[in-house]
Protein backbone atom coordinates (compact mmCIF):
# COMPACT_ATOMS: atom_id res chain seq x y z
CA UNK A 1 0.00 0.00 0.00
CA UNK A 2 1.49 2.90 -0.95
CA UNK A 3 1.64 5.89 1.48
CA UNK A 4 1.91 9.30 0.49
CA UNK A 5 3.00 12.11 2.54
CA UNK A 6 3.61 16.04 3.00
CA UNK A 7 5.34 18.10 5.26
CA UNK A 8 4.20 20.75 6.72
CA UNK A 9 6.11 24.15 6.42
CA UNK A 10 7.27 26.49 9.08
CA UNK A 11 6.86 30.73 9.18
CA UNK A 12 10.26 32.05 9.26
CA UNK A 13 11.23 35.34 10.19
CA UNK A 14 12.25 37.86 8.02
CA UNK A 15 15.04 38.83 10.35
CA UNK A 16 16.19 34.70 9.46
CA UNK A 17 15.85 35.49 5.97
CA UNK A 18 18.05 38.42 5.48
CA UNK A 19 20.62 36.50 7.49
CA UNK A 20 20.80 33.56 5.46
CA UNK A 21 20.32 34.95 1.76
CA UNK A 22 19.37 38.93 0.88
CA UNK A 23 19.02 36.94 -3.01
CA UNK A 24 16.32 34.76 -1.35
CA UNK A 25 13.13 35.10 -0.81
CA UNK A 26 11.42 33.27 3.10
CA UNK A 27 8.81 31.13 2.17
CA UNK A 28 5.80 30.20 4.72
CA UNK A 29 4.01 27.31 2.08
CA UNK A 30 1.18 26.83 4.34
CA UNK A 31 -0.90 25.96 2.63
CA UNK A 32 -6.48 17.00 -35.40
CA UNK A 33 -4.24 17.61 -37.79
CA UNK A 34 -3.60 15.27 -40.57
CA UNK A 35 -0.03 14.89 -41.86
CA UNK A 36 1.60 12.85 -44.50
CA UNK A 37 5.31 12.24 -42.50
CA UNK A 38 6.01 9.30 -41.21
CA UNK A 39 9.21 8.59 -39.10
CA UNK A 40 10.58 11.86 -38.30
CA UNK A 41 12.92 11.75 -35.70
CA UNK A 42 13.02 12.38 -32.16
CA UNK A 43 14.61 16.32 -31.46
CA UNK A 44 16.37 17.20 -28.73
CA UNK A 45 17.03 20.63 -27.39
CA UNK A 46 19.70 20.29 -24.80
CA UNK A 47 21.26 22.91 -22.45
CA UNK A 48 25.00 22.95 -21.44
CA UNK A 49 24.95 22.47 -17.70
CA UNK A 50 26.50 26.30 -16.45
CA UNK A 51 26.08 28.61 -13.19
CA UNK A 52 25.69 32.01 -13.12
CA UNK A 53 23.64 34.72 -14.72
CA UNK A 54 22.31 35.24 -17.63
CA UNK A 55 19.32 36.42 -20.46
CA UNK A 56 18.46 32.78 -20.36
CA UNK A 57 19.87 31.69 -23.60
CA UNK A 58 22.85 29.79 -22.04
CA UNK A 59 25.91 32.59 -22.10
CA UNK A 60 26.52 34.52 -19.15
CA UNK A 61 25.74 38.00 -20.86
CA UNK A 62 22.73 39.60 -20.21
CA UNK A 63 22.04 40.70 -23.69
CA UNK A 64 19.62 39.00 -25.51
CA UNK A 65 21.90 37.23 -28.57
CA UNK A 66 18.39 34.54 -29.25
CA UNK A 67 17.64 34.38 -33.35
CA UNK A 68 14.86 32.91 -34.85
CA UNK A 69 16.70 29.86 -36.15
CA UNK A 70 14.79 27.11 -35.14
CA UNK A 71 17.33 24.84 -33.25
CA UNK A 72 17.26 21.95 -31.35
CA UNK A 73 20.22 22.96 -29.40
CA UNK A 74 19.14 24.31 -25.86
CA UNK A 75 21.31 26.08 -23.39
CA UNK A 76 19.65 27.32 -20.10
CA UNK A 77 20.48 28.50 -15.88
CA UNK A 78 17.15 28.21 -14.19
CA UNK A 79 16.14 29.52 -10.30
CA UNK A 80 12.43 28.44 -10.12
CA UNK A 81 10.55 29.72 -7.27
CA UNK A 82 7.61 29.95 -6.12
CA UNK A 83 7.31 31.33 -2.63
CA UNK A 84 3.64 30.72 -1.80
CA UNK A 85 -0.03 29.61 -3.15
CA UNK A 86 0.81 25.61 -2.05
CA UNK A 87 -2.48 24.50 -1.32
CA UNK A 88 -3.69 22.47 1.82
CA UNK A 89 -4.15 18.66 0.67
CA UNK A 90 -7.95 18.66 -0.27
CA UNK A 91 -8.26 15.11 1.74
CA UNK A 92 -6.34 13.00 4.15
CA UNK A 93 -2.55 11.86 2.30
CA UNK A 94 -1.54 10.37 5.51
CA UNK A 95 0.25 11.74 8.15
CA UNK A 96 2.40 14.92 7.76
CA UNK A 97 5.93 15.12 9.27
CA UNK A 98 7.25 17.96 10.26
CA UNK A 99 9.72 20.18 8.09
CA UNK A 100 13.16 21.49 8.55
CA UNK A 101 13.96 24.63 10.65
CA UNK A 102 14.53 26.79 7.87
CA UNK A 103 13.74 26.62 3.94
CA UNK A 104 14.09 29.51 1.76
CA UNK A 105 12.93 29.53 -1.59
CA UNK A 106 14.60 31.39 -4.36
CA UNK A 107 13.13 33.98 -5.81
CA UNK A 108 11.68 33.60 -9.31
CA UNK A 109 10.73 36.06 -12.17
CA UNK A 110 8.21 34.46 -15.19
CA UNK A 111 10.37 34.73 -18.47
CA UNK A 112 7.66 33.29 -20.96
CA UNK A 113 6.82 36.11 -22.48
CA UNK A 114 10.24 36.41 -23.88
CA UNK A 115 10.90 34.66 -27.44
CA UNK A 116 12.97 32.18 -28.19
CA UNK A 117 14.15 30.61 -31.43
CA UNK A 118 12.13 27.04 -30.40
CA UNK A 119 9.56 25.53 -29.71
CA UNK A 120 11.64 23.22 -27.22
CA UNK A 121 12.41 26.42 -25.87
CA UNK A 122 9.37 27.79 -25.40
CA UNK A 123 7.51 25.33 -23.66
CA UNK A 124 10.98 25.28 -20.76
CA UNK A 125 10.17 28.71 -20.18
CA UNK A 126 6.58 28.21 -19.78
CA UNK A 127 7.27 25.27 -17.47
CA UNK A 128 8.70 28.15 -15.09
CA UNK A 129 12.52 26.97 -15.65
CA UNK A 130 16.04 28.91 -16.89
CA UNK A 131 14.81 32.26 -16.67
CA UNK A 132 17.51 34.78 -16.70
CA UNK A 133 19.73 35.16 -13.93
CA UNK A 134 18.31 31.85 -11.76
CA UNK A 135 19.97 28.67 -10.95
CA UNK A 136 21.04 26.69 -14.30
CA UNK A 137 18.92 23.29 -15.95
CA UNK A 138 19.69 20.70 -18.64
CA UNK A 139 17.05 20.46 -20.28
CA UNK A 140 15.92 17.84 -23.21
CA UNK A 141 12.84 17.51 -25.23
CA UNK A 142 12.37 13.82 -26.01
CA UNK A 143 9.42 12.76 -28.87
CA UNK A 144 7.91 14.10 -32.00
CA UNK A 145 7.77 17.93 -32.69
CA UNK A 146 3.63 17.41 -33.12
CA UNK A 147 3.45 16.35 -30.02
CA UNK A 148 4.79 19.43 -28.15
CA UNK A 149 2.82 22.63 -27.90
CA UNK A 150 2.98 25.61 -25.95
CA UNK A 151 0.10 27.49 -25.19
CA UNK A 152 -0.85 30.97 -24.64
CA UNK A 153 -4.42 31.02 -23.39
CA UNK A 154 -6.42 29.51 -21.09
CA UNK A 155 -8.75 26.76 -21.87
CA UNK A 156 -11.92 24.89 -21.19
CA UNK A 157 -15.45 26.09 -19.73
CA UNK A 158 -18.27 28.10 -21.15
CA UNK A 159 -17.33 31.65 -22.56
CA UNK A 160 -17.60 33.65 -20.08
CA UNK A 161 -16.61 31.88 -17.30
CA UNK A 162 -13.59 30.98 -15.44
CA UNK A 163 -11.98 28.71 -17.25
CA UNK A 164 -10.93 25.31 -16.43
CA UNK A 165 -7.60 25.43 -17.05
CA UNK A 166 -5.90 28.99 -16.18
CA UNK A 167 -2.02 29.40 -16.87
CA UNK A 168 -0.92 29.11 -13.46
CA UNK A 169 2.78 30.84 -14.15
CA UNK A 170 3.48 33.16 -16.04
CA UNK A 171 1.40 33.71 -19.84
CA UNK A 172 1.84 30.45 -21.55
CA UNK A 173 1.64 26.22 -20.36
CA UNK A 174 2.43 23.22 -21.98
CA UNK A 175 0.74 20.27 -24.07
CA UNK A 176 2.45 17.17 -24.39
CA UNK A 177 0.27 14.83 -26.17
CA UNK A 178 0.61 11.01 -27.73
CA UNK A 179 -0.51 12.50 -30.72
CA UNK A 180 -0.87 15.77 -32.43
CA UNK A 181 -0.89 18.17 -29.31
CA UNK A 182 -2.29 20.73 -31.40
CA UNK A 183 -5.48 19.25 -31.07
CA UNK A 184 -6.04 20.43 -27.75
CA UNK A 185 -6.69 23.84 -29.11
CA UNK A 186 -9.27 22.93 -31.55
CA UNK A 187 -12.81 22.70 -29.98
CA UNK A 188 -15.35 20.91 -31.97
CA UNK A 189 -12.76 19.69 -34.28
CA UNK A 190 -9.71 17.77 -32.32
CA UNK A 191 -9.33 14.75 -33.68
CA UNK A 192 -7.31 13.37 -31.20
CA UNK A 193 -6.10 10.34 -32.97
CA UNK A 194 -2.37 10.54 -34.82
CA UNK A 195 0.33 7.90 -35.05
CA UNK A 196 3.60 9.40 -34.38
CA UNK A 197 5.76 6.96 -36.27
CA UNK A 198 9.13 6.34 -34.78
CA UNK A 199 8.33 7.38 -31.51
CA UNK A 200 7.69 3.40 -30.04
CA UNK A 201 10.43 2.70 -27.65
CA UNK A 202 8.42 -0.26 -26.11
CA UNK A 203 11.06 0.03 -22.83
CA UNK A 204 11.17 3.36 -20.91
CA UNK A 205 13.84 5.04 -21.62
CA UNK A 206 16.76 5.16 -18.83
CA UNK A 207 16.91 5.64 -15.76
CA UNK A 208 13.29 5.13 -15.84
CA UNK A 209 12.27 1.68 -15.19
CA UNK A 210 8.64 0.24 -14.45
CA UNK A 211 10.09 -2.59 -12.00
CA UNK A 212 8.98 -2.51 -8.32
CA UNK A 213 11.46 -2.14 -5.73
CA UNK A 214 9.45 -4.78 -4.12
CA UNK A 215 7.75 -7.72 -6.46
CA UNK A 216 5.60 -8.82 -3.44
CA UNK A 217 4.23 -4.93 -4.13
CA UNK A 218 4.83 -4.23 0.20
CA UNK A 219 7.59 -1.64 0.83
CA UNK A 220 8.06 0.95 -1.13
CA UNK A 221 10.76 3.33 -0.63
CA UNK A 222 8.95 5.18 2.04
CA UNK A 223 8.79 2.12 4.20
CA UNK A 224 12.60 1.47 3.36
CA UNK A 225 14.79 3.89 2.24
CA UNK A 226 17.47 1.08 0.85
CA UNK A 227 15.06 0.73 -1.76
CA UNK A 228 16.14 3.89 -3.89
CA UNK A 229 17.70 3.04 -6.77
CA UNK A 230 16.48 -0.13 -7.23
CA UNK A 231 13.68 0.43 -9.34
CA UNK A 232 10.08 2.51 -9.05
CA UNK A 233 9.81 3.40 -5.32
CA UNK A 234 6.17 3.82 -5.85
CA UNK A 235 5.59 0.33 -7.87
CA UNK A 236 2.89 1.91 -9.45
CA UNK A 237 4.74 1.69 -12.84
CA UNK A 238 4.86 -2.22 -13.46
CA UNK A 239 1.13 -3.36 -13.33
CA UNK A 240 0.59 -1.10 -16.36
CA UNK A 241 3.20 -2.76 -18.48
CA UNK A 242 3.09 -6.35 -17.62
CA UNK A 243 2.15 -8.50 -20.39
CA UNK A 244 2.47 -5.44 -22.55
CA UNK A 245 4.89 -4.27 -25.99
CA UNK A 246 5.18 -1.22 -23.91
CA UNK A 247 5.16 2.08 -25.02
CA UNK A 248 4.10 3.98 -27.69
CA UNK A 249 3.88 6.84 -29.02
CA UNK A 250 6.79 7.99 -26.49
CA UNK A 251 6.97 11.76 -25.42
CA UNK A 252 9.05 13.20 -22.37
CA UNK A 253 10.66 16.57 -20.89
CA UNK A 254 13.60 16.13 -19.23
CA UNK A 255 14.78 18.57 -16.41
CA UNK A 256 18.34 17.89 -14.75
CA UNK A 257 19.34 20.68 -12.04
CA UNK A 258 20.91 20.89 -9.21
CA UNK A 259 18.69 21.66 -5.61
CA UNK A 260 18.87 25.27 -4.16
CA UNK A 261 20.69 25.16 -0.80
CA UNK A 262 18.10 25.61 2.22
CA UNK A 263 15.38 24.34 -0.39
CA UNK A 264 14.05 20.65 0.81
CA UNK A 265 11.07 20.25 -1.74
CA UNK A 266 9.37 20.98 -5.38
CA UNK A 267 6.20 21.09 -6.95
CA UNK A 268 4.67 21.64 -10.58
CA UNK A 269 0.95 21.23 -11.97
CA UNK A 270 -0.60 18.48 -14.38
CA UNK A 271 -3.55 18.19 -15.86
CA UNK A 272 -4.53 15.04 -18.18
CA UNK A 273 -7.47 14.65 -20.50
CA UNK A 274 -7.82 11.60 -23.26
CA UNK A 275 -9.80 11.02 -25.82
CA UNK A 276 -9.86 7.10 -25.24
CA UNK A 277 -12.85 8.30 -22.76
CA UNK A 278 -15.48 7.18 -23.33
CA UNK A 279 -14.70 4.29 -25.94
CA UNK A 280 -11.80 2.67 -23.69
CA UNK A 281 -12.94 3.60 -20.22
CA UNK A 282 -11.95 0.88 -17.98
CA UNK A 283 -9.64 -1.17 -19.96
CA UNK A 284 -6.62 -2.67 -18.46
CA UNK A 285 -4.12 -1.16 -20.77
CA UNK A 286 -4.26 2.70 -21.73
CA UNK A 287 -2.53 6.15 -22.29
CA UNK A 288 -0.59 6.72 -18.99
CA UNK A 289 1.42 9.56 -17.52
CA UNK A 290 4.65 8.86 -15.62
CA UNK A 291 6.73 11.78 -13.83
CA UNK A 292 10.06 9.91 -13.02
CA UNK A 293 11.97 11.64 -10.58
CA UNK A 294 15.58 10.70 -9.73
CA UNK A 295 17.11 11.61 -6.30
CA UNK A 296 19.05 10.59 -3.29
CA UNK A 297 15.63 10.61 -1.75
CA UNK A 298 13.22 9.13 -4.54
CA UNK A 299 13.94 6.83 -7.49
CA UNK A 300 10.39 6.68 -9.58
CA UNK A 301 6.58 7.89 -9.93
CA UNK A 302 5.81 10.66 -7.97
CA UNK A 303 2.24 11.20 -9.85
CA UNK A 304 -0.67 9.34 -8.66
CA UNK A 305 -4.23 9.50 -9.11
CA UNK A 306 -6.41 9.08 -5.69
CA UNK A 307 -5.89 5.04 -6.11
CA UNK A 308 -2.13 5.36 -5.89
CA UNK A 309 -2.20 4.45 -9.75
CA UNK A 310 -0.21 6.84 -12.67
CA UNK A 311 -2.54 9.42 -13.90
CA UNK A 312 -4.30 7.34 -16.83
CA UNK A 313 -7.92 7.00 -18.44
CA UNK A 314 -8.48 5.17 -15.85
CA UNK A 315 -7.09 7.88 -13.04
CA UNK A 316 -9.30 8.27 -9.72
CA UNK A 317 -9.32 11.89 -10.55
CA UNK A 318 -11.09 11.55 -14.15
CA UNK A 319 -13.42 13.97 -12.32
CA UNK A 320 -14.83 15.50 -16.08
CA UNK A 321 -16.98 13.19 -18.09
CA UNK A 322 -18.19 14.85 -20.90
CA UNK A 323 -20.03 11.31 -22.56
CA UNK A 324 -21.99 8.30 -20.95
CA UNK A 325 -20.07 5.09 -19.94
CA UNK A 326 -21.29 2.14 -18.71
CA UNK A 327 -19.63 1.61 -15.21
CA UNK A 328 -20.23 4.85 -13.41
CA UNK A 329 -21.51 7.66 -15.31
CA UNK A 330 -25.09 6.54 -17.24
CA UNK A 331 -26.89 9.60 -19.26
CA UNK A 332 -27.15 12.32 -18.40
CA UNK A 333 -23.27 12.56 -18.19
CA UNK A 334 -21.62 15.91 -19.54
CA UNK A 335 -18.89 18.29 -18.24
CA UNK A 336 -19.63 21.58 -19.43
CA UNK A 337 -15.87 22.56 -17.81
CA UNK A 338 -14.22 20.43 -21.42
CA UNK A 339 -16.00 22.98 -23.61
CA UNK A 340 -13.69 24.80 -25.56
CA UNK A 341 -11.26 22.42 -25.68
CA UNK A 342 -10.23 19.78 -28.42
CA UNK A 343 -11.83 17.00 -25.79
CA UNK A 344 -15.37 18.03 -25.76
CA UNK A 345 -17.27 14.77 -25.57
CA UNK A 346 -14.39 12.62 -24.04
CA UNK A 347 -12.69 13.28 -20.37
CA UNK A 348 -10.34 15.21 -17.83
CA UNK A 349 -8.62 15.93 -14.76
CA UNK A 350 -9.02 18.85 -12.94
CA UNK A 351 -5.49 20.67 -12.24
CA UNK A 352 -3.55 18.82 -10.14
CA UNK A 353 -0.96 19.80 -7.94
CA UNK A 354 2.50 16.86 -6.91
CA UNK A 355 4.73 17.81 -4.10
CA UNK A 356 8.11 15.81 -3.19
CA UNK A 357 11.09 15.90 -0.88
CA UNK A 358 14.55 16.86 -2.24
CA UNK A 359 17.92 17.03 -0.85
CA UNK A 360 19.36 20.35 -0.70
CA UNK A 361 22.38 20.78 -2.73
CA UNK A 362 21.49 16.98 -4.51
CA UNK A 363 21.25 16.81 -8.43
CA UNK A 364 18.29 15.52 -9.74
CA UNK A 365 16.39 14.46 -12.89
CA UNK A 366 12.75 15.22 -13.33
CA UNK A 367 11.17 13.27 -16.44
CA UNK A 368 7.57 14.19 -17.18
CA UNK A 369 6.54 11.55 -19.69
CA UNK A 370 3.29 10.40 -21.53
CA UNK A 371 2.55 7.35 -23.79
CA UNK A 372 0.27 4.72 -25.16
CA UNK A 373 0.98 1.71 -23.76
CA UNK A 374 0.16 -1.23 -26.42
CA UNK A 375 -0.45 0.38 -29.38
CA UNK A 376 -0.24 3.96 -30.95
CA UNK A 377 -3.95 4.23 -31.66
CA UNK A 378 -6.45 7.02 -29.76
CA UNK A 379 -4.77 10.33 -28.24
CA UNK A 380 -4.18 11.59 -24.71
CA UNK A 381 -2.72 15.42 -23.65
CA UNK A 382 -1.15 16.33 -20.34
CA UNK A 383 -0.94 19.96 -19.23
CA UNK A 384 2.44 20.79 -17.69
CA UNK A 385 3.02 24.44 -15.74
CA UNK A 386 4.67 26.19 -12.96
CA UNK A 387 7.46 24.18 -11.56
CA UNK A 388 9.14 25.50 -8.97
CA UNK A 389 11.14 24.90 -5.23
CA UNK A 390 8.95 24.44 -1.67
CA UNK A 391 9.15 24.08 1.65
CA UNK A 392 7.39 21.13 1.66
CA UNK A 393 9.24 17.73 1.74
CA UNK A 394 8.76 13.94 2.19
CA UNK A 395 7.34 11.86 -0.17
CA UNK A 396 5.54 12.64 -3.02
CA UNK A 397 1.82 13.08 -3.00
CA UNK A 398 -0.72 14.55 -5.50
CA UNK A 399 -3.79 16.59 -4.54
CA UNK A 400 -6.36 18.62 -6.64
CA UNK A 401 -4.75 22.25 -6.72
Amino acid sequence: MLEFSLRRSVLVSLGSCLALSAGLACSDDSGGRDTAETGVPTTTATSAETSGEGDGDGDPSTTDTDTDTDTDTDTDTDTDTDSEGIPEPKWDVAEMPDSPDICLVPSHVPCDHLDFPSEEQRAFRALGLNCPGEFQAQLDYNGHYQALEVLEEDLGGPLNEDPTYPILEGVKMVALSTGDAYDIREPGVGIGDTTLNGNDPGNLPAPMSPNPVDDTYTDTCAEDENLIGTGDCSNTIGPQFLNTAGAYDYAEIRVTIEVPEAVNGFAYNVAFMSWEYPDFYGWAYNDIYIAWLESEEWTGNITFDDFGAPLSLNAGFLDYKDAPNDLDCPLPCDAPELENTGVEGHGGTKWLETNTGVTAGEEITVVFAIMDIQDNIVDSVVLLDNFRWTCLGGTPGTVVG
